[in-house]
């Protein structure tokens, strides 16, 4: 890799971040603002993003790769129970709350994207098998469909990536909250 391509991937990286940390407390964020905090100028960041959007799109992808990167090993772990790749995926998804608390606000943005809605599906698809496994395991509740536990395991990811965002609970509370709360309940 010659120099210059190691300079431009450096340069990709930093929009990328900036853009994640910007649109993480301002969802309105500029290009202009995160070419700013990225440390590279207009015509950088122009080519590597024409639009807002794209950057948007970008780092959804990113976010989703990382997190099929994060959950694989789990999910293929034939030495595991389901319940315990259940609570590990939970713990292993708290850290990433800085790359998906943007996506709470921009959603519409991605959602239609197909590379992000392959990871997406293909995540869910991970999460279904896993449910079922759990529900044979006699883990989770037979009685309950697969779509309305997935939702539950999907909002619980999605209420404890929204409490980091807002400093009300650190990545281990929030791992914690969501394991408990799936396999005990909230009942006193």
């Amino acid at each position: 890799m010659n120099t210059n391509d190691s300079r431009v991937s450096r340069s990709r990286a930093r929009l990328i971040e900036a853009g994640k940390e910007l649109l993480m407390k301002n969802p309105k964020a500029s290009l202009k603002e995160v070419a700013e905090v990225a440390g590279v100028g207009r015509a950088t960041l122009y080519r590597h993003f024409e639009t807002r959007e794209e950057l948007i799109l970008e780092i959804a992808r990113e976010c989703f790769k990382l997190t099929s990167q994060v959950l694989r090993p789990i999910y293929t772990d034939c030495k595991l129970s389901a319940r315990e790749k259940v609570r590990r995926g939970l713990e292993a998804l708290m850290p990433l709350a800085d790359s998906y608390h943007f996506l709470l606000s921009l959603w519409n943005i991605a959602e239609g994207d197909l590379e992000v809605l392959a990871y997406y599906g293909q995540q869910m698809d991970d999460l279904t098998s896993l449910i079922e496994q759990a529900q044979k395991d006699g883990d989770i509740r037979k009685d309950l469909s697969i779509e309305w536990i997935s939702s539950i395991i999907d909002a619980q990811v999605y209420s404890a990536w929204w409490l980091i965002g807002q400093g009300q609970a650190s990545v281990e509370q929030a791992a914690g909250f969501a394991v408990t709360s799936l396999f005990e309940g909230i009942n006193a």
